[in-house]
């Protein structure tokens, strides 16, 4: 008798285990962005926002009836690839303003945009593992 207790303990542990680890499992792609536009929506409705309510329903609806992981991936790596063609312009733009002997107002400028375009490299990059 104590053995088929050992079991069901054992059996129940398992499932318990496997339940927190589902639940740790960090979520990519199309249910990612179904997640993200779902706590934005408990927020909005928590602050009583109407309008940004149905905004968020219509986004969370359209996302659910036509985002597949394929396309989206695909969507965020085309994003990827047009902020490294705009990083290197900048910094083409910064290496041009330093060789011609610009001004220190000016460099500084350009040093900025190219912080700018890295920051929204990353952020790109990191949205395409999520």
């Amino acid at each position: 008798m104590q053995m088929k207790h050992g079991m069901y303990g054992l059996v129940l542990g398992l499932v318990f285990s496997a339940t927190t680890w589902a639940e740790e499992a960090p979520k990519v792609g199309c249910a990612a962005k179904l997640d993200a536009i779902s706590e934005q929506l408990t927020q909005a409705k928590a602050a009583g926002n109407k309008h940004k309510v149905a905004g968020l329903e219509k986004a969370y609806n359209e996302v659910s009836t036509h985002c597949d992981d394929d396309s989206l991936y695909a969507e965020r790596l085309a994003k990827v690839e047009e902020l490294e063609e705009k990083l290197t312009e900048r910094q083409n733009e910064l290496a041009e303003a330093i060789e011609e002997g610009k001004s220190m107002d000016k460099i500084s400028k350009k040093r900025a945009k190219v912080a700018e375009a890295e920051a929204e490299l990353a952020e790109a990059r990191a949205e395409l593992t999520h």
